[in-house]
């Protein structure tokens, strides 16, 4: 089974609009609202392919309210910590062609008492999970070695847990060696102080966040695949070019494939490959964080993988 942390959910609005330009106004051809945060798409989309799943995080008023109603609605088990201030609303925009732009609202601030009830009830919760998969930004309140708490005390029960986030919170996590974690290209380039570009540059990423102790270093390199560090190798995924419908949601969807696979008891290679294609299927839906089983199966059966 998998648990997601969600510790900064929003409800996502994706407004459609054909031949968008800032500085005029617009009548949006169709909106799309979700419970949404990268957690929670990882929830949704691995119970879409099959597996339980349960989501944890902060939640509070009439917009908590809906994102907990939601994910219940969707077969989501909600283990959400209430908490006093408001959840947040972001808004993306997209275009006919693909292309698309967010505004991503800060997110409420937890209290400490808020911090540590959730600390004590995830500790007692993942007892029943085999892995755990915390994503996204932080909201006001915690401190950017959060994840790496959380990262801890699953390692203390032995549950593997994959980190997806960014800058500081994902510097920090690397000290508590996690399971895996997801960063992309730009965000490693940030640690290391140089550019990724070529093969011997992403094996040298790898390498980085191999020696700083991640268990499976995982690189994403957006329409490019992914690369990873498998049993000292590294290895390229390439998927098959598609023509986009709304790429917003791919990188959680990707976890959720990873997630899945190794709740299956699929070989290493073959769950990263698992979230390659349901990372491409979430591209071909409006909605976020959105596969069906079909597709994933096609898409599977199209990723190639290369030693580099």
């Amino acid at each position: 089974m998998i648990l997601t942390v969600t510790a900064n959910p929003a409800i996502d609005r994706v407004y459609f609009i054909e031949g968008f330009e800032i500085g005029k106004v617009h009548r949006a051809d169709k909106i799309a609202s979700s419970a949404g945060g990268k957690g929670l798409n990882v929830a949704r989309v691995a119970h879409l392919i099959g597996r339980e799943t349960a989501a944890m995080g902060f939640v509070g008023g009439y917009t908590g309210e809906f994102i907990k109603s939601e994910i219940e609605k969707q077969g989501i088990k909600n283990l959400f910590t209430d908490i006093a201030d408001q959840t947040r609303t972001c808004i993306n925009i997209s275009d006919e062609n693909g292309a698309s732009g967010e505004i991503l609202e800060a997110g409420p601030e937890v209290s400490e008492e808020e911090k540590n009830r959730f600390i004590n009830e995830y500790s007692a919760y993942i007892e029943q999970y085999d892995i755990i998969c915390v994503s996204g930004s932080l909201p006001r309140g915690l401190t950017s070695d959060f994840y790496a708490e959380l990262s801890r005390i699953a390692k203390e029960k032995g549950k593997k847990i994959i980190i997806d986030t960014s800058g500081k919170t994902l510097e920090d996590i690397l000290c508590a060696k996690p399971y895996m974690v997801k960063p992309n290209q730009d965000e490693v380039a940030v640690l290391m102080n140089k550019e990724i570009t070529t093969d011997a540059d992403i094996k040298e990423a790898l390498s980085y966040l191999k020696a700083k102790g991640v268990e499976v270093p995982l690189l994403s390199l957006g329409k490019d695949g992914a690369a990873a560090m498998i049993d000292g190798a590294c290895y390229k995924f390439l998927t098959q070019p598609v023509k986009v419908v709304n790429a917003v949601g791919s990188g959680d969807s990707t976890v959720a494939g990873i997630a899945s696979g190794l709740d299956m008891g699929y070989s290493l290679e073959d769950a990263i490959k698992l979230g390659m294609a349901t990372g491409t299927a979430n591209t071909q839906f409006e909605q976020t964080g959105m596969v069906t089983k079909e597709l994933v199966d096609k898409f599977f059966a199209q990723i190639k993988v290369k030693m580099i």
